[in-house]
């Protein structure tokens, strides 16, 4: 990062430290402007929506970004060039490529400003206020990425930060049992990690007799964290789990505060908000990105939505919990759609599992593969497990159990709770 991004991530990490704590009026006055501007800016200059046929000057509110259609990853692929605004050369942006674990990759482009905000400044915010701030803190970080690829992430880094902090990097796809030595060796006061990534560690230093070192704070995102899952990182590692939750179409877009909610990066990001307590898509939509602006972005995930009030002082917008992606939705005979994190519940009642994944095999047949501890006396426990998610499913779905040595990774590196095996697989 060169000296000049560097001063200017600096004011914004200073400007975000003191806007989070705005009230409630503040925040909304501050995205009303920010939308009207984009919405504008997004009428005139931007392929896709100059075709939807409304004057820039008719946007007078944030009402009006309901007369937007709400878009998804497949108008992006069907015309890439479409998004981006005039006046802006790709060649000079900021490119962010999802990993396709969706079937859907695509490319994302960020001007100068929303890059520095959205990929750094923000991140550093979130850092500051779940961690304690010192110097010489050990950071590591276990990225989605090939392990030749790891020299560039190191190389694209602040400079300065290496002032304060040590920063190293692995990669998920090398096996996590040849990562234990180093983590050992290395002991980082900060892990960034997967979910899945920081449960298959666990396992293997449980059955190696090995302890894991004592961190004070680690980061998990890109899977659904559940609780048995915060219950067992938290208590293997000594330390507190903080949550993120972001996109490579807006970078990071939430994360949790103490007291477990997800905040929504006001500044960079307008989430559609739904009453406290209901069940629904997220709807994004970019408040910094004028290179690129998505409107009405559909992530593709549930979420459960939360008020602005919190008792750690903040008034942003924020959620309670992610229910997964929306294409995950389980569509059952009696005509009913859950959730398949309905179904974690029952199986992480279960102590003997360690990890499983929920998939359906046919319409009506679901099979949960689980990795389960060495004194897991299987007999015991699957008949009851089954029972459980048999009253979820209903009548007419068969549930069986199959242990399994280790669960797959996608390409990614994620691993999801949830698969369906395709038609003739």
């Amino acid at each position: 990062m060169k000296f000049l991004d560097q001063v200017q991530t600096a004011a914004k990490l200073l400007a975000a430290l003191r806007s989070q704590w705005w009230d409630e009026t503040r925040i909304r006055d501050y995205q009303e402007r920010a939308l009207i501007l984009m919405m504008r800016h997004a009428l005139a200059n931007v392929p896709f929506y100059r075709d939807l046929g409304l004057s820039p000057g008719a946007v007078g509110s944030a009402a009006d970004l309901k007369r937007f259609p709400v878009i998804t990853k497949k108008d992006i692929q069907r015309a890439p060039q479409a998004f981006l605004a005039r006046g802006f050369e790709r060649g000079r942006l900021y490119a962010s490529r999802t990993s396709g674990s969706s079937g859907q990759p695509t490319t994302t482009y960020f001007d100068r400003n929303a890059w520095l905000l959205g990929k750094y400044a923000l991140k550093m915010r979130r850092v500051a206020a779940t961690s304690p701030l010192s110097l010489g803190r050990r950071v590591l970080i276990v990225s989605e990425q090939e392990p030749d690829q790891l020299s560039a992430l190191e190389a694209a880094a602040s400079s300065g930060l290496h002032l304060f902090i040590q920063q190293r990097y692995l990669s998920i796809h090398t096996p996590a049992a040849e990562h234990l030595p180093f983590l050992l060796s290395y002991r980082p006061h900060i892990l960034y990690a997967f979910p899945s990534y920081l449960l298959d560690l666990i396992t293997i230093a449980e059955r190696q007799g090995v302890p894991l070192p004592q961190n004070a704070m680690l980061y998990t995102s890109s899977e659904v964290l559940t609780s048995a899952a915060r219950e067992r990182i938290e208590r293997a590692f000594a330390g507190r789990v903080c949550d993120v939750y972001g996109s490579t179409e807006f970078k990071e877009v939430a994360w949790q505060c103490s007291q477990g909610r997800y905040h929504l990066n006001f500044e960079s990001v307008h989430l559609e908000a739904q009453n406290s307590g209901s069940k629904g898509p997220v709807v994004l939509s970019s408040l910094c990105n004028f290179a690129m602006p998505l409107l009405r972005f559909s992530i593709g995930d549930r979420a459960v939505f939360g008020s602005s009030a919190c008792r750690c002082g903040r008034q942003s917008l924020n959620l309670l919990a992610f229910e997964g992606r929306e294409g995950d939705m389980i569509e059952l005979p009696d005509g009913r759609r859950i959730s398949p994190y309905l179904l974690t519940t029952a199986i992480e009642s279960e102590q003997s599992i360690l990890q499983y994944r929920i998939v359906q095999s046919a319409a009506r047949a679901y099979r949960i593969d689980a990795v389960v501890a060495a004194c897991g006396d299987s007999v015991r426990w699957r008949d009851p497990v089954c029972a459980k998610l048999q009253r979820l499913l209903g009548a007419g779905v068969s549930v069986t159990v199959r242990e399994v040595e280790r669960l797959e990774r996608a390409a990614s590196g994620k691993r999801s709770v949830f698969q369906r095996v395709p038609a003739g697989a």
